[in-house]
């Protein structure tokens, strides 16, 4: 996003050629049989793909909950104000509460995880409550977060009924030769760089995490 718009191209068009590339990667390594490189791989590189994949939502966590408590220096304190804004970007208690919710779903899916090897009830319930302990945590914080009323917290922006993300702005059909004006061909074949990028994480994660 920030490659296009520093460049003034079209965002949306660079994914759809984007797109195109990964089709034909994908058609070209299933003609060859392209999954036999798993065997070059080794238990080593698994375990670092998987915690390189780990410590990007990590990173992503604790960035959205320090833009939080940014946001929070230049908030309205009424919070009843705040909720009827058009635009908040956030309150003196609205970083608070996400670090509460955000420290109280590790810890639910934690502990959850934990109950497997516990003493109480059958192995089977046991091993129920550890495999999805975190969409109940994930269950338990939202049931919170939606009792508070008087703490403004940004929500998803849900349209009414099925349509894109910005109808007034664009339709379902993406012009690949450019919607506001022609996309550069040096860029079409550009794409196919951030393609093979996309292939090599699709590839390592069925192949090697699954």
């Amino acid at each position: 996003w920030q490659f296009c718009t520093s460049n003034e191209l079209e965002y949306l068009v660079g994914r759809v050629w984007i797109g195109f590339w990964l089709i034909l990667i994908v058609l070209i390594m299933v003609a060859f049989e392209g999954s036999f490189l798993v065997r070059f791989v080794s238990r080593f590189t698994q375990e670092i793909f998987a915690f390189l994949i780990s410590l990007i939502f990590i990173y992503e966590t604790f960035s959205k909950l320090a833009k939080a408590w940014r946001n929070t220096s230049a908030a309205p304190t009424n919070s009843t104000a705040g909720r009827a804004a058009a635009k908040v970007t956030g309150q003196p208690n609205t970083a608070l509460l996400s670090l509460v919710l955000m420290a109280g779903t590790f810890f639910i899916a934690f502990f959850l995880r934990k109950f497997k090897n516990s003493r109480f009830f059958p192995g089977r319930i046991r091993r129920l409550i550890g495999d999805f302990g975190v969409p109940i945590a994930i269950l338990v914080m939202v049931l919170v977060d939606y009792s508070i009323q008087d703490t403004y917290m940004q929500k998803l922006s849900v349209p009414s009924g099925f349509s894109v993300t910005a109808p007034d702005k664009r339709g379902w059909v993406i012009n690949p030769l450019g919607e506001k004006s022609d996309f550069p061909i040096w860029m079409m074949v550009a794409s196919g760089l951030p393609a093979i990028l996309v292939f090599i994480l699709i590839f390592m994660e069925t192949q090697i995490t699954t």
